[in-house]
């Protein structure tokens, strides 16, 4: 393994988070489709739920790469039921893109203060691959609290507030 024992295990962690983003992110995708805003959870599914399972890969790539093991993490269940309530989904999703973000930095300090330099380089490259989601929760979270109660609106709308990342069909 070309890696410290630290950055390896955090490497794992920030693995798991990955896979337990997207499971977070699909239980957000079925309220908003079972609140009958289907343009939004069509581009929230597809453009941004979707890429969790993405970046795992790219973790685990890496780990690879590095002669590391990854281990597939046992993730949380989601059941959390929002009643339409897109305002509150929303925040949720920006809360867990923020500690996702906190989390890609606590890896690149550990594998810094380690002296596992590729690992620091690759996961900053990352940081910037997963910065548009991060930004694209925040401005969604902002529309969907100027748009409470007219979500209608904002499900006619939501391609506008899309602005970050890439809309996929």
């Amino acid at each position: 393994m070309q890696m410290s024992k630290e950055t390896y295990d955090k490497m794992n962690y920030l693995l798991g988070k990955s896979f337990d983003c997207n499971a977070q992110t699909d239980n957000f995708a079925y309220n908003i489709d079972y609140a009958r805003y289907p343009i939004t959870a069509d581009i929230f599914h597809h453009s941004f739920a979707h890429e969790f399972p993405y970046f795992a890969d790219i973790i685990s790539d890496l780990m690879i790469k590095l002669d590391a093991r990854p281990v597939r993490k046992q993730i949380n269940g989601y059941e959390a039921d929002y009643n339409g309530d897109l305002a509150a989904i929303f925040a949720d999703n920006l809360l867990m893109c923020e500690e996702y973000r906190k989390d890609i930095i606590d890896t690149i300090e550990v594998a810094e203060f380690n002296g596992d330099y590729e690992v620091k380089i690759k996961l900053e490259e990352f940081l910037l691959q997963f910065s548009p989601y991060r930004k694209q929760a925040d401005i969604w979270a902002e529309m969907a609290k100027r748009y409470e109660g007219n979500y209608k609106s904002f499900d006619a709308r939501i391609e506008t507030f899309t602005t970050v990342i890439e809309i996929k069909k």
